[in-house]
């Protein structure tokens, strides 16, 4: 229960109101609200500004998959490297600084990597601090502003994300190319974290949700048994879908292994949840579920951050092999497309206070995403430049029109006692949907083009063939015939249009969905 007021506490509300989160009450926020002007940009600029540094970490992989290869080797765990990031970004209970620290930790041990193992050991570091990051920066910013202000400050971590988002393959694949090496494509994130740090430690004010209760018991009220399951059934969908096919055969015995531990652990997860087995306080807000329309926000978070993630993943692999494009050239028009999705989230940020007919926003934007992804289907070794980034700004309207909107439409629907757990279930969504989508293009890609590659080259081995399908064997296509060489264009670039059939898919269940939303004005 909320604590009582005080009389000093009432007087001190004269504009604001306090903000329910889990049940307690935050009168931080009008604590925070008394740091204005210079010093409160730089406090917001800071925050956001881990959010960006995390969204470019999500999407510098892009373009740096092959010089990482041609580096350290290992052409076979590809697949474990891509998905192992978003393995680690479920245990975000971390506090806002102890994410940061981990983030940076992660990227130091990823830059200086000496084996693909200690990469992906990095990876999975700076994974968990990033998801600490994103739903620090979010809870942050809840608790700091006013209901009237925080739809904007929302909309500037949504904007940062996409920045983040879309210059992460540019910014990768120019370090990639210069004599830096990949390596500074996570160094740079020291570099943004010894500039922003003064502000993070001094001057984000400290709050606690329930001053009241003791550090200790605050920890024996968290919910391990829960955080377990779930990081335990989310690596056990990413196993599955980084390893099958590709490293381990579907009918194997280590597979058949993950299928059951799939199913059992997501089983005990939900009754652990459900019944609240040695746990008062649950880690997932499964009471959601109950309510439709913030499981169709659930579902729209999803499909937006995948339809965004993955257009990003594959379009540089097409440039640079269809074309003959750098890392750096093929960021550079992956920059142009993807502006295309923040300049739809900044501008449909802008509009929708004065359009909140929300279920419009999400039908339309859905309707990009299907179009935008079956024209995506047809491309070709044959297709025009212009074509393949006219297609994609098609579909990435749609993913930047909705990829934040949910937010916005889930603390009202949900009210303000429930803004802080509406935060996690769809931070929860877009981690799901950017681990999920991420895992099954990288496999779906691969099983399609390898086995063709295969019979192309015939005196190659699995690992030079996995180097062709990165992009890494470029070099080596040389020595082969004009029409070996054309072949193994027409597979790749089949093979990538191919994986759009996933977007194509999710907009198509993003749109029936929002058409069950109800018609009405979101009361701002």
């Amino acid at each position: 229960m909320p604590p009582p007021s005080t009389s000093n506490e009432k007087t001190a509300l004269p504009e604001q109101t306090a903000i329910d989160v889990d049940d307690h009450r935050v009168e931080d926020v009008v604590l925070a609200r008394k740091i204005t002007g210079l010093k409160w940009a730089v406090v917001v600029l800071a925050i956001i500004s881990s959010t960006f540094l995390y969204a470019l970490d999500n999407t510098i992989m892009a373009n740096i998959r092959p010089g990482i290869i041609k580096s350290l080797g290992h052409i076979e765990l590809l697949p474990w490297i891509t998905v192992a990031y978003p393995l680690g970004e479920f245990n975000n209970k971390w506090l806002y600084i102890t994410a940061v620290f981990l983030f940076e930790v992660g990227s130091a041990i990823s830059g200086a990597a000496p084996t693909m193992s200690v990469l992906v050991f990095g990876r999975v570091l700076a994974g968990v601090g990033g998801s600490g990051i994103y739903v620090g920066t979010v809870n942050i910013l809840t608790i700091m502003t006013a209901p009237v202000e925080r739809a904007q400050y929302l909309g500037f971590v949504g904007m940062a994300w996409s920045l983040g988002t879309i210059l992460g393959p540019m910014i990768g694949g120019a370090f990639n190319d210069s004599k830096a090496t990949w390596r500074w494509a996570f160094y740079i994130n020291l570099c943004a974290a010894a500039l922003a740090a003064p502000a993070w430690l001094l001057l984000i004010p400290s709050s606690s949700p329930r001053a009241g209760v003791k550090r200790l018991e605050k920890v024996k009220q968290l919910d391990f048994l829960g955080i377990t399951l779930f990081a335990g059934g989310v690596a056990s969908i990413i196993l599955i879908l980084g390893f099958g096919g590709t490293i381990w055969e579907y009918s194997s015995a280590r597979m058949v292994g993950l299928y059951v531990a799939l199913g059992l652990v997501w089983v005990a997860f939900i009754c652990q949840q459900w019944l609240r087995i040695f746990t008062i306080s649950p880690i997932f807000p499964i009471h959601f579920f109950a309510n439709v329309e913030l499981v169709i926000m659930f579902l729209q978070t999803a499909i937006a951050i995948s339809d965004i993630l993955v257009t990003i993943y594959m379009l540089p692999l097409f440039f640079q092999f269809v074309y003959g494009d750098s890392t750096l050239r093929s960021g550079v028009y992956v920059l142009a497309v993807t502006a295309a999705g923040i300049a739809a989230a900044g501008g449909g940020g802008a509009v929708f206070p004065k359009f909140p007919l929300y279920m419009v926003w999400f039908v339309a934007a859905n309707a990009f995403i299907i179009i935008g992804a079956a024209l995506l289907t047809t491309i070709s070794d044959t297709s025009s430049r212009g074509t393949v980034c006219g297609f994609a700004i098609i579909n990435l309207i749609g993913g930047g029109l909705i990829v934040q909107l949910s937010f916005t439409v889930g603390q009202v629907k949900a009210g303000p006692r429930d803004v802080r757990p509406v935060n996690t279930f769809l931070t929860t969504a877009q981690m799901f949907g950017l681990a999920v989508s991420l895992g099954v293009a990288t496999a779906l890609f691969v099983n399609i083009a390898v086995p063709e590659l295969s019979l192309l080259m015939p005196d190659r081995t699995k690992d030079a063939v996995y180097a062709a399908v990165e992009g890494v064997g470029n070099a080596s296509f040389d020595e082969l015939s004009d029409i070996v060489r054309g072949e193994i264009l027409r597979v790749v670039a089949k093979s990538v249009a191919k994986v759009f059939y996933l977007n194509v898919a999710g907009g198509a269940w993003g749109f029936v969905t929002a058409l069950a939303l109800k018609r009405e004005r979101l009361a701002l």
